[in-house]
This record gives structure tokens, C-alpha cells and sequence, in this order.
């Protein structure tokens, strides 16, 4: 961006400031939609891999998608984001996400559990999860250096540039979680209704490659914000991979960690538990994935209302504990009223699911690009993609041999902390001068 020189008349500077900042908002519009078109189509294979695949083949590539987001959001996303820049990541991240895709499509018209299903998915799975790894971690580092651009474009740099920072990364992130969830909901429902009035497999998934590959194209024209100031110089290799790692001494990032991974253990929850001994047994399994799309569509939704009231107030702690209620909700439910019979109002624990999954892709997003500003944020929201992919796989797996009670008690344990443990990392990045004070934002909201 061209910066506005100094000896600017006044008038003429603010018009111009204004001019820059609604143009990296316009920007940041374009690339929601773009990366929530290649989002939504690129993972929509991945709810019918267990269906549409081999049982065996569908299963082994889910794991090896987490195990490759973990592994590359540990050793080697952050290195390709730091050396080629947030907006060429972001851009090499939304072409392999769609060969994922193009393996899923492929794979869906060989022979059931044939050597080529085989050898077409599971690699096409380890390409997606650094494919996953890569876009989230370009999209939160993309967060932080269009923040700083709106600041820097009104001249808001300064000695309260920390609370103005809250009100921009709060309207980014929900803006963004709007388009994301919103597309999610779309080709979800698309595609469910193609197979329904079966058009082949195949066919879909390809229709959802050539989605991907239109989004990337049209996210060339993303504008380059740059890098963060410390970011663009040469660091060795080692001190690049180990940028995720380099924050693990950092209390705070643990302390905030607990918002991902009750998003982590309360989704799988959801998925292997309520899913399949609730909607399933009571209303049929066409209603799964409707009422899961309702997730989503409430998430979008929220994620706007939450975006408002995140600005209205200048803080963010009061979502965070309303969502760990949402989390906390519905393991309580489960546990102390009981689902059974309950047919259509089982809708209930998904719209709670739905409002917690708002704070999550919304307003804690926005949380990490405040705590963790500049050349720290690739290594955050690396951070936030392994705690996510960590604790999803976990509950996934030991879904079938944790008893009800035991995942429950997970989700209420972590929802439980989450609130607590925000305040407590907002009490370590306090301001000297406010050391003597306790903050109590989340509770006196």
C-alpha cells in the first residue's frame, strides 16, 4: 500500500487516510469470499470419505490429513509463509487444497479399495493437511498485516493503539467467519443434493475442484500487504521452523489455548457421539446433516452478531465465556437431562454448537492476531491449528473406546477452564501500570 506522505494537508490527508483503510477492508471482503468458495468446496470430500471411498481407504486418509496438518503446522508452513510472504501462501495454499479435491474425485471413480484408490487418496490426504496447515496460518498471518494496515492507514498507530487494534481485528475476523461459514453451508447443501438426485460422485467432486481452482484464480488479485517488520528479514532455517515452538515458553498461548481445544474435543463430540447415538437413532441419518449444516449457518450468523457487540463493548472477554457456556451446554445435557426422545428439539445442542463455533472461527481468532501482533503471528495461529488438529483427533479416535461420561467430562473440564484461564492471560500481558489491578472483564461483563 502507498503511504500517505506526512506533509499532506489535513483535510486532503484524512480523505486519503479513509480511502486506504476502506480499501483493505474491500480487500479483506474479496479474500473472505474467495478463501470460504475454496474452503467450503475443497472439504466438503472429506464428510463423504468414509461413504463415497472404501471404508478403510476413507478412514486411513482422515488420519493422515490430521497427522500431515500437525506435522506441517509444527516444521514447515511457517517456514514457506515467512520466506514467500502471507498473500503467495495463501495463494500456493488454496491451488494444493484443491488437488485435494481433485484426489478425492479421482479416487471416487476407481474401484472401491482398489491399489489405485489407495495410491490416489492417501496422497492426495497428506497434500491437503499441509494444504490446511498453510491456509490458516497465511489467513491468520494475512488477519494481523490487514489490521496493522487499517491502523496505520487512519493514523490510529499509538498509545491506545491496543484497544483500537480489538475493534479491527473483531470486525476482520467476524467478517471473515461470515463468508467462510456461510459458503461452507452452500456447497455442503449442493452437494449433498447432487448425490441425492444421483448425479456421480465423481462428477461432484470434480464440480468442487474446478470451485477451488476459480477461487485461487480469483485470489490473484489479493492485494500484498507485506510482511511483519521482523518477518522480512533473513532468518535461518532453524530459527523459521522453530517459530511455532518459540511461543511454547510463552504462558499466554497456553492459557489460550483452551478456547481450540474445547472447539477441538466438543466438535468430535458432536460428530462421533451426539450424531450417531441421538439424530441418527431418533430422526434417520438424512437429519445429520442437515442439523450439522444448521451448525453452520448459526455459526455464520452469530459470528456477525458477536462481531457487533465485540466492537460495541472494545472487548472481546464476554464471547469467550458466552461460548464456553455453549460448549458447556451440551455435555450437560447429554449427562444431566438425556437426549432420548427429544426428535426434533435435538436441534437444541446444535444451535449451542453452532453459537460456540462462532467464537471460535470469529472472535478467538481475532483473540490470537491481539496477543500475538507482527512477525508472532504465523507462529500463533500455527499454534491454533495444531491444538485444533491435537484435540479433533484425539476424541475422534478414543470415541470408540471413552465411555460417554468420559468425553463429556472432557468437554465440561476444558469448557469449564476456558474463561478462567483468558483472564489469566490477560492478566499476564496487562500493562505495568495496571499490575496492581485484577482484570475482571469476562466475569463484570
Amino acid at each position: 500500500l502507498e503511504l500517505i506522505p506526512g506533509d499532506t494537508p489535513g483535510c486532503q490527508r484524512e480523505g486519503r487516510s479513509y480511502e486506504m483503510a476502506e480499501k483493505v477492508r474491500r480487500n479483506w471482503h474479496f479474500m473472505s469470499a474467495m478463501v470460504g468458495i475454496n474452503h467450503g468446496a475443497v472439504t466438503t470430500p472429506l464428510v463423504f470419505a468414509t461413504t463415497l471411498l472404501d471404508a478403510d481407504v476413507g478412514y486411513t486418509g482422515s488420519a493422515l490429513l490430521y497427522a500431515s496438518t500437525c506435522l506441517s503446522s509444527l516444521f514447515f508452513s511457517v517456514p514457506v509463509v515467512v520466506a514467500v510472504g502471507q498473500r503467495r501462501a495463501l495463494l500456493l495454499a488454496m491451488f494444493l487444497y484443491s488437488m485435494y479435491a481433485g484426489s478425492f474425485a479421482l479416487a471416487a471413480g476407481l474401484p472401491m479399495g482398489s491399489q489405485a484408490q489407495w495410491g490416489v487418496f492417501l496422497p492426495g490426504s497428506c497434500v491437503g493437511g499441509f494444504a490446511a496447515s498453510l491456509l490458516w496460518i497465511s489467513q491468520g498471518g494475512y488477519l494481523d498485516r490487514s489490521a496493522s494496515a487499517v491502523l496505520h492507514a487512519k493514523g490510529e498507530e499509538g498509545e491506545d493503539e491496543a484497544d483500537r487494534r480489538q475493534a479491527v481485528t473483531a470486525e476482520l475476523s467476524a467478517m471473515f467467519a461470515v463468508y467462510y461459514l456461510l459458503f461452507e453451508v452452500v456447497c455442503k447443501l449442493l452437494s449433498s443434493a447432487a448425490l441425492h438426485y444421483h448425479v456421480k460422485p465423481w462428477l461432484v467432486f470434480t464440480a468442487c475442484l474446478g470451485a477451488g481452482l476459480a477461487s485461487t484464480a480469483g485470489a490473484v488479485l489479493l492485494l500484498d500487504l507485506g510482511r511483519a517488520p521482523s518477518a522480512a528479514g533473513n532468518a535461518g532455517l532453524v530459527s523459521k521452523l522453530s517459530k511455532a515452538a518459540a511461543l511454547w515458553s510463552d504462558p499466554a498461548l497456553w492459557c489460550l489455548s483452551l478456547t481450540n481445544l474445547t472447539f477441538g474435543f466438543a466438535a468430535a463430540f458432536m460428530n462421533g457421539y451426539v450424531n450417531a447415538v441421538y439424530t441418527k437413532g431418533q430422526l434417520g441419518a438424512e437429519y445429520v446433516g442437515f442439523f450439522a449444516t444448521g451448525t453452520a449457518l448459526t455459526a455464520a450468523v452469530a459470528s456477525h452478531i458477536f462481531g457487533v457487540v465485540a466492537r460495541a463493548f472494545g472487548t472481546k472477554g464476554p464471547l469467550i465465556f458466552l461460548g464456553s457456556l455453549c460448549f458447556l451446554a451440551v455435555p450437560l445435557l447429554v449427562l444431566g437431562v438425556g437426549l432420548a426422545g427429544w426428535r426434533y428439539w435435538l436441534v437444541v445442542p446444535y444451535v449451542l454448537q453452532g453459537c460456540g463455533r462462532a467464537v471460535y472461527e470469529s472472535t478467538n481468532k481475532g483473540v490470537f492476531a491481539d496477543f500475538f501482533p507482527g512477525p508472532q503471528s504465523e507462529g500463533a495461529f500455527a499454534n491454533v491449528m495444531i491444538q485444533v488438529t491435537l484435540s479433533f483427533a484425539t476424541c475422534f479416535f478414543f470415541s470408540a473406546t471413552l465411555s460417554r461420561r468420559a468425553l463429556a467430562g472432557i468437554v465440561l473440564t476444558l469448557a469449564s477452564l476456558t474463561c478462567p484461564m483468558y483472564l489469566v492471560a490477560k492478566w499476564l500481558r496487562r500493562p505495568a501500570s495496571d499490575s496492581s489491578q485484577s482484570d475482571t472483564e469476562c466475569s463484570s461483563e
